[in-house]
């Protein structure tokens, strides 16, 4: 419980008022779309200020990137180029969002020091900041897949249809993981580093340059790994195939236990955060 003395009168704030508080200010960031889309696209512009192409060397980096894997791993692992590259190119798209998306999740409380303690806006339009930023990458980025289809297309059918329901499942745990360790960031300065090693790690042990289909036995790190999960559920659609059903489990059972955790760490920490920051 806290209190507040205005004007000769004490203005109390129950435990359960700031919760209240919480809540309101995620869904009042929510709605402020305009100022973090805004803040989104001036940080990709700053990052390109006085360069030639601009935010073109997003679609040049990971085209070159795609590419120089595709050819490499292709001859690697005997694959057909026709197949391994749009496989490849859509996992490591995705995998970029997702990663960059968690792992700048971890500052962005901290980075938005100086607005959560001078500017009355909500807190949670710093996290909206940082997933509408790599959104707008990874649309930059899905040029790359577009003209991989091109010239290698897939097997188009109704079944990529599914990346509709797949990309927005996908979202809501990618919300939900960015906002819990942005919280856990804020208060624990080692977890950042934590968090860039493990994805690292787990870069290494998910099929994204090579196939799960070369581990017929589908080993513990392939069937319990949550991120190759993620990743079918989008990569699956637009290849032409449909997500395995386990994939859809596993995406809904972390969205529906996630997504609530989220909102109560969030309730939990949020008068905090300034003090934190």
């Amino acid at each position: 419980m806290f209190s507040r003395k205005q004007s000769g009168t004490t203005t109390i704030i129950s435990a359960d008022r700031v919760r209240a508080m919480a809540s309101m200010d995620l869904w009042t960031g929510l709605l402020r779309y305009e100022l973090w889309w805004i803040f989104a696209a001036h940080d990709i512009k700053q990052r390109f200020r006085r360069s030639t192409l601009g935010p073109i060397w997003l679609t040049l980096t990971m085209g070159i990137m795609v590419g120089a894997l595709g050819f490499v791993f292709s001859q690697l692992f005997k694959q057909d180029m026709t197949e391994f590259l749009p496989y490849l190119a859509v996992g490591i798209i995705f995998w970029g969002l997702l990663t960059s998306t968690i792992s700048e999740g971890c500052t962005a409380f901290i980075v938005g020091e100086s607005y959560i303690r001078n500017v009355p806006m909500p807190i949670s339009v710093h996290f909206y900041r940082v997933f509408a930023r790599n959104i707008i990458i990874w649309a930059h980025n899905m040029v790359i897949y577009l003209l991989v289809i091109i010239v290698f297309p897939p097997h188009f059918s109704w079944h990529m249809l599914l990346f509709l329901p797949g990309f927005l499942l996908f979202l809501i745990n990618l919300a939900w993981m960015g906002l819990v360790v942005g919280i856990l960031s804020t208060r624990f300065r080692d977890i950042p580093q934590v968090v860039t090693n493990l994805l690292q790690v787990v870069f290494f042990v998910t099929p994204i340059f090579w196939s799960a289909t070369i581990l017929p036995d589908r080993t513990a790190f392939i069937q319990f790994n949550i991120f190759y999960h993620l990743l079918e559920l989008v990569r699956s659609p637009l290849l032409g195939h449909i997500p395995p059903l386990q994939s859809w489990a596993i995406g809904i059972t972390m969205a529906l236990a996630g997504f609530p955790l989220a909102i109560w760490l969030y309730r939990r920490a949020y008068a905090r955060i300034p003090y934190w920051v």
